[in-house]
Parts: structure tokens; sequence; C-alpha cells
């Protein structure tokens, strides 16, 4: 399968690219494709997120300093499945009751999949899940788990369309 890439930088109180965007991958019905959500950085700020190296991060028992997000459309058919979202974060485990803590758990409906240290957080859609409150909820996420600097409101999110 081919993929092609595009990027839709958006700012966190105006998303309708984005929704645009998962609506059309949600269509299709496949359950391919996905969007990757990270912050836009400046170069400053880009500075002070340490880079590890592939057999550090290997070794390591978390991810990466600055969170990203991750949306997959669900799958109609044979092999059904709900949309489900992804967050890999490297603040170490049990993620989930710490966001909780802070008034972000799981929204009602969401059922948690995952939450390890390492590989982050993942969690099935109930169907018809608002695709706003999605992008909400993983910008809000990121923002609260990552370790160095404090995103501020435009983000990228980086398409990958099945051709």
């Amino acid at each position: 399968m081919s993929i092609e890439l595009r990027e839709i930088r958006f700012n966190r109180h105006d998303c309708g690219d984005i929704v645009a965007a998962m609506q059309a991958l949600d269509a299709v019905g496949r359950g391919e494709g996905w969007i990757n959500f990270s912050p836009v950085l400046t170069e400053d700020e880009e500075a002070r997120v340490p880079m590890r190296s592939g057999l550090a991060a290997w070794f390591s028992g978390r991810g990466p300093a600055m969170a990203m997000g991750t949306w997959t459309p669900r799958a109609v058919g044979a092999k059904p499945r709900n949309a489900q979202i992804g967050l890999e974060h490297g603040t170490g485990p049990n993620a989930l009751p710490r966001l909780s803590e802070l008034g972000i758990g799981l929204p009602d409906g969401w059922v948690k999949r995952q939450d390890h240290a390492k590989h982050g957080v993942v969690a099935e859609l109930p169907p018809g899940t608002d695709e706003e409150q999605v992008i909400e909820w993983l910008v809000t996420a990121a923002t609260m788990l990552r370790t160095v600097v404090e995103p501020g409101n435009t983000w990228v999110a980086v398409v990958h369309s099945p051709r």
C-alpha cells in the first residue's frame, strides 16, 4: 500500500481542516491511514528537546520527551474495528490515572486498550465519536504529558492517506 503524506498546521481551537481529513479517512471504511498530531516548536524549543539515539530508544523504558498523538479510522467489513487513538509520551507508566487526576481522563465510552510506559496510551473510540473531541483530548493530553517544552496553540497534523 502506498501512502500519501500531507501536513496541516492548525490552531488547537480551530481544527476544521483536521476534522475534514478524519472524516475523509473514516468514510473509506477500510481502517487504512492515520493522522499524527504534534506541537509546532520554535527552533529554541526544539533545541531543548533531547534527541535519543536508536539504541537508547530501543532500551529505554520510556517514550519520547515530546508527546505525540495518533488517530486511526474505523474499519468495516470482514474485520471490523472501531477508530482508535494513541498517545506516545515519556512520562512513565500509568499516564491515564495521572491525566484523570488533572481532570482529563478518557471520555465516557472510550475504552483503554493500553497504558504502557514505553508504548504509550491506546484507546478504542465508540462509533460516532466527535472528531473535535478527539483532537481536543489528544492535544490536551499531549500537552500535559510532555517532559520538556510546553507546546503552544499551533500544532501540525500529518495525514497518512492510502493512495
